[in-house]
């Protein structure tokens, strides 16, 4: 083979030397690419595995006039160090006539998907107030970093709320205390219960009733035939 001229080997070293550069260059923004993904993947594994406390003031599922104090954690990950506030505080009632006595106001563990709830006080003591609640939590019980959550809670969210009949596990349990109430007087001796039996002998006389009857009405029959009627 002949050997190239110079212009031909000058023009081969360019061309390798840009692709190197070319190479080089295309290395770079892949590997600064990889970087920023690698780096957006580690943030949003982070923010969906986070904890997420709410704490919230339904009525009470056997009478709507008394409500409940709800505190759940819906976030991804276990909340350590619960600490719960509310501005003005929250007054129990029904025996707990301080707000020291309201409960939840510090947990120390909450899973994720748990949820605490317990019996605050009557809607009268509520109605018409509006709370700012403050929840602060830990993610890492060995770290002192907290994470915060504010909102404002109105009561008026509930106004107007009805309720048509109870919930068929509720009716079953009202029925079910009717029924051991009636039955617990028995159990005790106290009381005998009545039954009802119908025997054989009764099933007898019911025919012999019946067949006196029939009888009695054929009676009729002919005496009416008889007589022209």
């Amino acid at each position: 083979m002949d050997q190239l001229p110079g212009w031909a080997n000058a023009v081969i070293a360019i061309g390798g030397a840009i692709g190197t550069l070319v190479t080089a260059v295309a290395t770079f923004f892949l590997w600064r690419v990889t970087k920023t993904l690698a780096r957006e993947t580690t943030r949003m594994a982070e923010a969906s595995a986070q904890p997420h406390v709410v704490a919230t003031l339904a009525p009470n599922r056997w009478s709507m006039i008394h409500f409940d104090l709800h505190v759940d954690n819906t976030g991804n990950a276990t909340a350590y160090d619960v600490i719960l506030a509310f501005e003005p505080p929250l007054i129990g009632g029904e025996g707990r006539g301080h707000a020291s006595e309201v409960p939840f106001q510090k947990i120390s563990v909450l899973k994720p998907g748990q949820g605490l709830s317990s019996y605050l006080s009557e809607y009268r003591l509520l109605d018409g107030k509006s709370f700012r609640v403050s929840i602060s939590w830990k993610r890492d019980a060995a770290r002192a970093e907290r994470q915060h959550n504010e909102y404002t809670l109105s009561i008026a969210d509930h106004d107007g709320t009805v309720r048509l009949g109870d919930e068929p596990l509720l009716e079953i349990a009202k029925h079910i205390g009717k029924l051991e109430a009636s039955l617990s007087p028995v159990a005790r001796g106290s009381r005998r219960a009545e039954v009802d039996v119908f025997m054989s002998l009764d099933r007898l006389r019911e025919r012999r009733n019946l067949e006196r009857k029939r009888r009695e009405w054929k009676r009729r029959q002919e005496e009416k035939k008889d007589s022209g009627i």
